[in-house]
């Protein structure tokens, strides 16, 4: 990390100093030092360990001599590792003790012969100064990225960690499961159109078009209003392919059971059978229901409730009265012929039950 951090500098890893490596601090509180050594042991008893803070008793320092390549020697390592997370740093003595800043770093399990069998371990260090969203979501990418390094070069695996990680972590692929959502959403709203339009795919094209472009436009909407990308605002997004069918799913059902001969009159008609009911009992209730949120004392309803419905509720209106009829006069699917044969043969029936009905009633006089 220091490494990186002297390529990179800190404005790239987001590290504000090098790690607190305990296998540094625990090197430094076994180095020998004569009286001064942190680790010490009772002469009476080599086995129990004499803290440095004990001026009374007579101690022997752990290692004798001078360090090896300025490392000590496996036996050392392993023997004396346990006394050094139990040894409370002291200001005047040693304050390299590690039971204060790594008691709980290290955890390993004793082996036969007194190897050491490391299972998890980690080092601290700081980020820079965090002052908004995007700096901490900045931070934790970085965060991720030298764990990957670190875990590809020496092959465990490392991961971090930090109170803030929890709460930023999902911003990371915030933009894949947008996209993933809304996708499935999209097709979704295809399949229902096509199964409930009597099959009609033109007609279940022209309805996904118009729902994709009010979602495309609440994107638009968002930037004006400064609405970010959240959780929040994705479950907003994901209701408004929703509520934009209701839009446009009645003008186009109306249209394509039209019986007028062009497209002009069948959009004219499905306006006229349709559009008072989508105007009246779609639009104007979701607005009246949605003006109590304008009213509301917190922020994340007046902002991500209240302006991302009454978004919603518009440019559903614009679309599906406006927008969609044009489109449906000049692209909108052909008369539907087995409609009308069903409709034919339902009133030759009818009239066929009629003078049946009428040679069976008996004449009063």
């Amino acid at each position: 990390s220091s490494g990186i951090n002297a390529e990179y500098g800190s404005s790239f890893s987001r590290l504000a100093q090098s790690p607190n490596s305990w296998i540094d601090d625990y090197f430094d509180w076994l180095e020998p030092a004569a009286d001064q050594s942190c680790c010490r042991y009772h002469d009476d008893d080599p086995g129990k360990f004499c803290p440095a803070s004990d001026f009374e008793s007579f101690c022997t320092p752990c290692i004798e001599g001078e360090y090896v390549h300025n490392r000590p020697d496996q036996e050392n390592f392993n023997k004396y590792l346990s006394w050094f997370l139990k040894d409370n740093p002291d200001l005047d003595s040693c304050t390299k003790g590690g039971h204060a800043a790594y008691g709980n770093s290290v955890n390993f399990t004793e082996a036969e012969g007194g190897d050491l069998n490391f299972t998890a371990s980690y080092f601290m260090s700081y980020h820079t100064t965090c002052r908004n969203s995007s700096d901490f979501i900045a931070a934790y990418r970085q965060a991720r990225n030298l764990s990957d390094l670190m875990s590809d070069t020496i092959g465990v695996n490392v991961y971090p960690y930090s109170v803030f990680y929890v709460y930023y972590e999902m911003y990371i692929t915030m933009v894949e499961q947008v996209a993933v959502n809304l996708s499935v959403c999209i097709v979704a709203v295809f399949i229902v159109s096509f199964i409930l339009l009597n099959f009609n795919l033109m007609a279940a094209v022209i309805t996904t078009t118009t729902v994709l472009m009010i979602t495309v436009n609440m994107f638009g909407m968002m930037y004006i209003l400064n609405i970010n990308i959240n959780p929040v605002s994705l479950v907003n997004l994901v209701m408004s392919v929703g509520i934009s069918v209701e839009f446009c799913s009645h003008i186009t059902r109306s249209f394509a059971l039209s019986r007028n001969f062009s497209r002009v009159g069948r959009a004219r008609e499905a306006l006229t059978k349709t559009g008072s009911s989508v105007l009246s009992g779609i639009f104007m209730t979701k607005l009246i229901g949605i003006s109590v949120l304008a009213f509301a004392k917190s922020q994340i309803f007046e902002i991500y409730y209240f302006r991302m419905y009454v978004c919603i509720v518009l440019l559903g209106m614009l679309h599906g009265l406006v927008f969609l009829p044009v489109f449906l006069t000049f692209f909108g699917p052909s008369r539907n012929t087995s409609f009308e044969l069903a409709k034919s043969d339902e009133a030759g029936k009818e009239e066929k039950e009629d003078e049946y009905a009428s040679e069976r009633t008996p004449l009063m006089i």
